[in-house]
């Protein structure tokens, strides 16, 4: 994975096909966690200019907590009002971005063109371009940090501190070698109850996180670098 960089055809990195193809399925199955825990269920379609209201589920999962928090920590009236306003409406615009982001990867699309023949399995995995609209690019970014913060939730990772210890496990290649296939984002047993990652879940999540974190960061300094120059 390299940085992304600004072009005139917007933001451009080069991602390996694995990569492609794990944060596409991580961001879906973000997607679909949202969709559960907030209730928009699977027959209301998000997307832009969707706007209602409905009742205000509160998430049982801590990562969705996270991505859906309360208004108003002292005052659960004004929370669950705010909620009852709000949450469906965040909770699609969240859900469009994340399913947004994994079109623009493409993997799925790309895996079944491979199977029709339509396109070579190995043109695909060469083909490592990731191109990032201007107009799309704040919305790209945004999925990338809720998928970062449900990942965060897993990993146990509180503050600033256990995200370097992570990073640096990462980095010394003691977590996340690669990315590779594994088990998908839902974190919860058969109760539903969010669960533990054990050390092969950390190393597989840690890699993501990481992975997900430097194209984030590359991303929105290129964002702020145009900003400042058309500003200047």
């Amino acid at each position: 994975m390299t940085p992304f960089r600004s072009t005139p055809d917007g933001y451009v990195a080069r991602w390996e096909a694995v990569e492609r193809h794990v944060l596409a399925r991580v961001a879906r199955d973000v997607a679909e966690l949202v969709r559960a825990e907030s209730g928009v269920g699977p027959d209301v379609e998000a997307g832009a200019g969707i706007a209602f209201t409905g009742v205000g589920r509160v998430p049982h999962d801590p990562a969705v907590q996270r991505l859906l928090p309360d208004a108003h920590k002292e005052d659960p009236d004004v929370a669950a009002d705010f909620r009852h306003l709000t949450q469906t409406d965040l909770a699609a615009a969240k859900i469009a971005r994340l399913e947004a982001f994994a079109d623009a990867l493409d993997p799925a699309q790309a895996a079944s063109r491979v199977l029709d023949g339509e396109l070579d399995e190995q043109d695909w995995a060469e083909d490592a371009q990731v191109v990032v609209a201007r107009d799309d690019a704040q919305a790209f970014a945004g999925a990338l940090t809720d998928v970062r913060i449900v990942l965060a939730e897993r990993l146990g990772l509180d503050d600033d501190d256990a995200v370097e210890q992570l990073h640096d496990e990462v980095i010394a290649g003691v977590a996340g070698d690669e990315l590779d296939e594994t088990d998908d984002v839902d974190g919860t047993d058969d109760a539903g109850d969010p669960t533990a990652v054990d050390g092969e879940q950390r190393r597989y999540w840690g890699g993501v996180f990481v992975a997900a974190g430097f194209a984030q960061e590359s991303l929105v300094d290129e964002m702020l670098a145009d900003l400042r120059a058309r500003r200047g």
